[in-house]
């Protein structure tokens, strides 16, 4: 009995370990190919870098975001894009304030664009969103051109699900449904709208990878 006490204490301390100290830091470039009719020629092989759910702080301080921010620029992107929860703690403004600067050292051909994410808004909200808009950076609740030649594609951000602002009727206005459109939002629950099929691409952030892996298995412990 003793010894089945012994492994079940060692089993959960394993599993503890993996899921708070050694998955918290370990990143890994995942690549997904996208194809629709709308892609043009001029955007064969073009790359977006998706960026996510960073929660600088304590658990995941600056050194370790720095790492992140330096490995996704060495991926040389066409563009990239934020989505949001860059802090974790609530009520909070120095690491909104720490944690932009940072971000803004994103770099890509067609720049960085950014959505805030829930955690950002429980931090300080209207703090939050100063610093999204004077970043110079923000898609929240607008649209941009981008272009290759004469081909161009339509990308734009909605606020987040829970905290803020997601209409997209009103972002995608002035588009086209032959445009390629794509749309960014923290939130996933987003993309489950009436007007869902006015988007060809919905990239969300929120769900960490599916949170837990359990090392060597290709299955998630739980889902948020």
């Amino acid at each position: 009995m003793r010894k089945l006490k012994f492994y079940v204490i060692l089993i959960l301390f394993l599993v503890g370990v993996n899921c708070f100290i050694i998955e918290r830091y370990w990143v890994r470039f995942q690549e997904y190919e996208f194809k629709s009719d709308k892609v043009t020629k001029d955007f064969d092989g073009y790359k977006i870098a998706v960026v996510s759910d960073l929660h600088y702080g304590f658990l995941n301080p600056e050194f370790w975001v720095r790492w992140v921010i330096k490995r996704v620029n060495s991926q040389n992107a066409d563009l990239v894009v934020g989505l949001g929860d860059y802090v974790k703690k609530r009520n909070t403004d120095v690491e909104l304030l720490k944690v932009w600067p940072i971000l803004k050292e994103l770099k890509a051909k067609d720049g960085a664009y950014f959505v805030n994410g829930n955690h950002d808004h429980w931090a300080n909200d209207k703090l939050s969103l100063e610093l999204l808009e004077k970043s110079g950076r923000s898609i929240r609740n607008k649209n941009i051109v981008i272009r290759r030649n004469i081909s161009k594609f339509i990308l734009a951000g909605i606020g987040d699900f829970w905290e803020d602002r997601a209409d997209i009727d009103k972002v995608l206005s002035g588009t086209f449904s032959k445009d390629l459109r794509i749309v960014l939002s923290h939130n996933p629950d987003s993309s489950n709208t009436k007007h869902k099929e006015k988007v060809d691409l919905f990239l969300t952030g929120h769900t960490h990878g599916g949170q837990v892996r359990i090392p060597f298995f290709n299955f998630l412990l739980f889902y948020p």
